[in-house]
């Protein structure tokens, strides 16, 4: 197992690939894709007023630390790899860091402002996934972001090299199966399918407010020009509004 994680999170050739020298000191957060997922934290940060996060599925630690360093967030990292949390650990902050299960999560209810969770869902099968939104929802106070590979990936270069990925689903996919996780549980949730392009990304309302939502998409997408990103409007961004605007 320790060779795995090693490998997982270094080895350029070992799928998923694109790891190694070109991260930003932590799996999944690409040059090119690390100002995307600090944009869209940064807007939902501000948008909600939160003050603490979960970044469930931290790897590395690379999105906590910025989240302490530059959004003064208190930031916990929860990881099942040992090799990673060594790693995040040695951050600043990254005390705060354990191991977990995102099945199982070792937190109170409503413990956290607001949960975060970024390309982990996807390596479950369909129902470890939709236990794993009933205990990202569980442990929110304010909402929960989950984002995983797009859909679309399936047939790219990526899905052809990918042999750990298990649901390649849409946002509205996601959205279907947190809104029957949340039924399950009788929490008091609403999905919300976020119109990003290059990624299936829902959040997962709990004090929020939809037009809160779309403030955020909005905000963020702003935050990724100015970063560099590439960021053009998305083509679902005014069925997104909208949807949002009608059930405010």
């Amino acid at each position: 197992m320790a060779e795995f994680e090693r490998r997982y999170f270094e080895d350029p050739h070992f799928p998923p690939g694109l790891k190694g020298g070109d991260e930003v000191a932590g799996y999944g957060y690409y040059p090119g894709y690390f100002p995307i997922v600090e944009a869209q934290l940064a807007s939902l940060a501000e948008v909600s007023g939160a003050r603490t996060l979960l970044d469930a599925g931290c790897g590395k630690g690379a999105l906590a630390e910025y989240a302490r360093r530059a959004l003064h967030l208190k930031v916990a990292g929860t990881d099942r790899s040992v090799y990673a949390l060594g790693h995040a650990r040695r951050r600043a902050g990254g005390e705060l860091s354990c191991r977990a299960d995102v099945c199982r999560l070792p937190f109170r209810d409503d413990g956290f402002d607001l949960v975060w969770s970024n390309g982990v869902l996807q390596y479950l099968e369909a129902g470890a996934a939709e236990e794993a939104l009933e205990e990202l929802t569980r442990v929110a106070r304010l909402a929960a972001f989950v984002s995983n590979i797009a859909a679309v990936e399936r047939y790219s270069d990526w899905g052809k090299h990918d042999s750990l990925t298990r649901l390649y689903l849409t946002p509205g996919a996601w959205e279907g199966m947190a809104r029957h996780a949340c039924q399950k549980r009788g929490e008091a949730c609403r999905p919300l399918a976020l119109p990003y392009e290059g990624e299936s990304a829902i959040l997962l309302l709990k004090a929020m407010r939809p037009s809160q939502a779309a403030r955020m998409v909005e905000l963020s997408i702003e935050r990724m020009r100015r970063l560099g990103a590439p960021a053009r409007r998305p083509p679902r961004m005014e069925r997104f509004l909208a949807r949002c605007a009608r059930e405010s």
